[in-house]
């Protein structure tokens, strides 16, 4: 029933208990963080965090008892200290772990933003395993496009950092004194992001920025098409495994 191990079984209704579960306490994690709602609702927090803790600590002993009789698996005590080993079982402690540490010091409470590591137990999720092995094969079978990409990202980053630098260095030297300096702004300006906290203020620095942002729109993009194409072949890949193996 808790086992994520089977595939081809449909999730049962305490599987996605504890999927809704796992959502729950990330968001009482990050809202713990917020002063103006811990404030005011720090023992409604409180009492949440221990109603999920509670749960989670008991799908845990569960989990302990039944592990020596999953297949495989050695009997009794050595079976049950097996899964306490195993890292997802760890993970499962250290979130646990910051709502006792917290009765013990109260001072402690904001050590339960670790329990955002469970987030981590996602990757139980069948359809999520099955995300990341597209993501591995399109990672992997487009390793050399990637590889000719970073390159030309490399470049362009490198080359523009040089030009601000001539054009603008005794203009701001603060900002684009040395090209390490320009390698900030480059590398915002061809990701896109475009803080604004450095700018160019000649005409030669506008038209430097201006080519190095349009380049930066391939920077962008190329990537982003070379690992849809990968994710593309490794569906239509598993497809054709599924249809040969039903024909």
């Amino acid at each position: 029933m808790l086992g994520e191990g089977e595939s081809g079984r449909k999730s049962t209704f305490v599987v996605k208990a504890i999927g809704v579960l796992i959502v729950f306490s990330i968001v009482l994690a990050i809202l713990a963080t917020e002063p103006v709602i811990r404030g005011p609702h720090l023992d409604l927090l409180a009492k949440l965090d221990l109603v999920v803790a509670i749960l989670f600590l008991a799908e845990y002993l569960f989990r302990l008892w039944i592990a020596p009789l999953r297949d495989g698996a050695r009997k009794g005590l050595r079976g049950a200290l097996d899964f306490a080993i195993t890292p997802m079982a760890i993970l499962d402690l250290v979130a646990i772990a910051p709502t006792i540490l917290g009765f013990i010091t109260p001072e402690l409470y904001l050590l339960r933003v670790i329990r955002l590591v469970r987030i981590g137990r996602i990757g139980r999720s069948k359809r999520f395993q099955k995300s990341v092995r597209h993501f591995n094969h399109a990672i992997a079978s487009k390793k050399e496009e990637l590889q000719i990409s970073a390159i030309y990202s490399a470049v362009v980053i490198s080359l523009s950092s040089a030009l601000m630098y001539l054009v603008e260095g005794s203009v701001q030297p603060e900002q684009f004194g040395s090209i390490p300096r320009c390698l900030w702004w480059s590398v915002i300006t061809v990701t896109t992001v475009g803080y604004g906290d450095v700018s160019p203020e000649t005409a030669a620095g506008k038209i430097v920025a201006a080519i190095t942002a349009l380049f930066g729109i391939a920077v962008i993009a190329i990537p982003i098409g070379i690992v849809s194409s990968g994710f593309t072949d490794s569906l239509s890949l598993e497809k054709a495994n599924l249809d040969s193996k039903n024909g």
